[in-house]
């Protein structure tokens, strides 16, 4: 696993190396800014792109079909996007928690505004991973887009922008645990689906 995620660095490096400032940029605004957490929340989406490019790299140079020679198990491909992903979301964290004491923020506002990133970090990649196992990049790429509107209309009308969240949390510290437990159970659920479909493709190619 750990030659297949310096694969995927050094792709990243090479090919996609304008989405690593784009997403600190965008998840660093949402933390410094007053009311800037829809940046943040559309900074996770974002990477979620940045996932699937790395994916179809792998589609269009030819590293499936080669893969499938090596000694190399579909729970260890499928295990290392995930890997891949959780860091994104523990980049996230990171850089969203100093941009946020940069702002003066709250520990509360804070804590809340995290809850939201990892949250809506784990559904995206829940639902991005296992589509793009199953259908490829690009006949998934229209799921892909339909969640991702439908995630920034929820975030833009029902929690304004990331403010109606945290009036939602107000008072209600549990809820933060249910919400992060939930999306947290739900992931783990995609990562088992995940490699259930990866060991479908890998006997039908």
């Amino acid at each position: 696993m750990k030659g297949l995620f310096y694969k995927d660095v050094l792709v990243l490096l090479r090919k996609f190396r304008t989405y690593i400032p784009m997403c600190i940029l965008f998840v660093g605004m949402g933390g410094i800014m007053e009311d800037g957490m829809f940046w943040a929340v559309y900074g996770v989406m974002f990477t979620a792109t940045m996932v699937s490019s790395l994916m179809a790299d792998e589609e269009n140079t030819g590293w499936n079909d080669t893969a499938s020679y090596l000694p190399l198990s579909a729970r260890t491909q499928v295990s290392e996007k995930y890997v891949f992903s959780l860091l994104c979301i523990l980049s996230f964290i990171v850089v969203y928690t100093a941009a946020a004491m940069i702002g003066g923020k709250p520990l509360y506002e804070i804590s809340t505004g995290l809850v939201s990133i990892v949250m809506t970090s784990e559904i995206v990649f829940l639902f991005s991973l296992p589509f793009t196992i199953m259908f490829g990049v690009q006949k998934s790429g229209l799921i892909r887009l339909i969640v991702t509107a439908v995630l920034v209309f929820f975030g833009i009308t029902v929690l304004q922008g990331g403010q109606g969240f945290l009036e939602l949390l107000a008072g209600k510290e549990y809820m933060m645990y249910i919400i992060l437990l939930g999306t947290t159970a739900l992931y783990f659920l995609s990562w088992y689906i995940s490699i259930i479909l990866k060991e479908r493709v890998i006997q039908n190619s």
